[in-house]
């Protein structure tokens, strides 16, 4: 592991270019792995919450899924093999991948751990923002439906969906 020379790491004023006045800041290291990145997240809350209404709030967000240790899904290789026994191309994975049973809520603080996929994470939003371009799609929520959909996205790798 080698820790990125400065903090905040690149990540947090880059989300500030699409979120401003975003209160994030990141530390990263980077590892001997190359397809995808793992993230861990401490979030100040405004109030206090428990877990569920968080949970609930990630399962409304599009493109992300979740995904459990008891799964088999204890290492980011194995959901990168997941992707590629799904049949994706390269082995993608579009969705933001949450581990279910490490969100923790104590107080007014969250902590989350995720994983993304370097090269794929960027896709849907890419062909989202090549419709919203042309003028083909103009509704923003449309869009991301008809991008899931067409990807076959999910909101959840191995359990039945929820509805």
């Amino acid at each position: 592991m080698v820790p990125e020379p400065v903090i905040p790491s690149h990540q947090g004023p880059d989300a500030r270019t699409v979120i401003p006045g975003l209160d994030v800041v990141t530390i990263a290291a980077k590892g001997a792995h190359t397809h995808t990145h793992n993230h861990y997240w401490t979030l100040q809350l405004t109030r206090r919450a428990s877990r569920d209404p968080i949970l609930d709030a990630l399962r409304a967000a599009p493109r992300i899924a979740f995904i459990r240790m008891s799964d088999g899904l204890v290492a980011l290789n194995s959901t990168v093999e997941l992707m590629r026994d799904f049949g994706r191309p390269r082995g993608d994975m579009w969705e933001v991948a949450v581990w279910e049973k490490l969100v923790t809520v104590d107080g007014d603080e969250a902590y989350l751990t995720y994983q993304v996929c370097n090269e794929a994470i960027v896709v849907p939003e890419t062909i989202d923002a090549i419709r919203a371009l042309t003028g083909t799609v103009t509704d923003p929520a449309a869009s991301i439906r008809l991008t899931d959909n067409t990807l076959g996205m999910r909101h959840d790798f191995l359990a039945a969906e929820r509805s």
